[in-house]
């Protein structure tokens, strides 16, 4: 049985060694972690399709691309974007993949040996990389990123006068002294 006391001990810790500046949004969170990993990370909002996850990060050889729903709320946005950044900062993900294994016809390998070249014209682009690209994440892994992604969220939601919430009282400010 798994010590989940243990791991958002070892989640808060991986936080505070991140020794972040005070982040005003996700974008400049994304900024540092990819900074901290040394590849650059993209975001790309999208709406997803029936039977995806919420967001996924596909590797690609130069820089990882975090895809999000794009057709739900900011700070669910901001949870999504964290999980995935979690995703990188524990090291979830394969290795990416070698520059030369994208090149068009002709390639060659290592050993010079010329590279097998598949048309996958039937199959939706988009879904052969959701399903090529992203490693499969055990129950242990996915705890770590529901936990780190969580306290990444928090520490710009909770950033004073930054982030979601500072955005959501304004917002609510019509609803005051009704039950909603």
């Amino acid at each position: 049985m798994r010590d989940l006391g243990r791991t958002r001990r070892r989640m808060r810790a991986k936080v505070r060694e991140l020794d972040l500046p005070r982040l005003r949004t996700v974008e400049e969170l994304t900024a540092a972690v990819a900074d901290r990993v040394g590849r650059p990370v993209r975001l790309v909002p999208r709406r997803m399709r029936v039977g995806e996850p919420s967001g996924f990060v596909e590797r690609r050889a130069d820089v990882d691309v975090i895809h999000f729903e794009q057709e739900t709320s900011g700070l669910h946005q901001a949870h999504i974007i964290c999980h995935e950044l979690a995703h990188l900062l524990c090291g979830h993900l394969a290795e990416a993949p070698a520059q030369n294994a994208q090149d068009a016809d002709g390639a060659q390998d290592a050993d010079g040996s010329e590279t097998g070249h598949v048309e996958l014209s039937t199959i939706d682009p988009d879904m052969l990389r959701l399903v090529l690209g992203r490693s499969h994440y055990d129950a242990v892994a996915e705890e770590e990123a529901e936990i780190l992604g969580a306290e990444l969220t928090r520490t710009l939601v909770l950033a004073p006068g930054a982030g979601t919430t500072s955005q959501l009282a304004p917002a609510l400010e019509h609803r005051k002294g009704q039950n909603v």
